[in-house]
């Protein structure tokens, strides 16, 4: 049964979407990439190029999974199905030459794109191959307007948040971020009914295992006599940030004056999303 499982996957066409949303369901996303994986694992007929493509394609699947509702043992009985299956194809199998043959094609041009987006359960984080600006970054909408992300000035890439401010307006004086402490507590399962009923808030970190992250503080000048407030974070938040769970949230609290705001960040894809940046193109 196994077999036959990967067999009517290898012999499908496959898709080099970035978006879940466009592509296959993210079942049948995951058990293609992690598939063919597998079977190059073996026989070694893959670039190395298209092979960390499709371990892209593949955690992008997997985060899919988990905001569905499945749990990590559910994605790991899965995913031990999907090795034995391959583990018993043999190298010169036709469908699986043709199924890496199509993985080379298509992945080829996933793998050189510019600008590419990973949609989580309400953000989306985009990932820019660019000198300057947003390599990547998580537009937050509520309750103020912030972009938050990896941004580079120069040869300088920091984590950083920025927040427009208005005209004769006061900026905020401080932000930190607030993340699970992995020291503390490990990840815990976050269901969908969870997520439905209480959105990014379901994905916060207990109040018991939480990590306090201060950040510099810089007012910027832009164009028509606009500015922003720019915060960066130091370079081990974002090492922690990639570790988390793709279901979890973290929050930023900014204190401007006596008033506190709380922006919510979606983990999301993030790890597979900084994994695109660093493909060889």
């Amino acid at each position: 049964m196994r077999a036959l499982l990967l067999a009517a996957v290898l012999t499908a066409t496959l898709t080099a979407a970035a978006s879940a949303q466009t592509g296959p369901n993210a079942r049948e996303a995951f058990v293609e990439r992690r598939g063919l994986i597998e079977i190059d694992t073996q026989c070694r007929v893959l670039e190395r190029s298209i092979r960390d493509a499709l371990q892209v394609g593949l955690a992008q699947a997997r985060g899919s999974l988990l905001r569905e509702g499945w749990s990590n043992a559910q994605v790991r009985n899965l995913e031990q199905s999907v090795v034995s299956a391959a583990q018993s194809r043999q190298c010169n199998d036709a469908r699986s030459r043709q199924a890496m043959a199509d993985a080379n094609r298509s992945f080829a041009s996933w793998a050189n794109a510019a600008t590419m987006e990973f949609p989580g359960w309400e953000r989306d984080w985009i990932a820019r191959r660019s000198n300057e600006g947003w390599r990547l970054s998580q537009v937050i909408d509520t309750p103020l307007t912030a972009t938050f992300g990896i941004r580079q000035q120069a040869t300088t890439q920091r984590l950083t948040l920025t927040v427009p401010v208005a005209r004769g307006a006061t900026a905020p004086t401080s932000a930190r971020l607030i993340l699970r402490d992995q020291s503390r507590a490990r990840s815990v399962e976050i269901s969908l009914p969870q997520r439905v009923a209480y959105g990014l808030a379901a994905g916060e970190p207990p109040a018991t295992a939480q990590r306090s992250v201060p950040s510099t503080r810089a007012i910027e000048r832009l164009d028509a006599h606009r500015s922003q407030v720019a915060f960066t974070f130091p370079d081990d938040a974002f090492r922690d940030l990639l570790a988390l769970d793709p279901r979890e949230t973290v929050a930023i609290e900014i204190q401007n004056g006596r008033a506190t705001q709380r922006l919510l960040v979606e983990v999301g894809d993030i790890a597979a999303a900084r994994a695109f940046l660093t493909l060889r193109r």
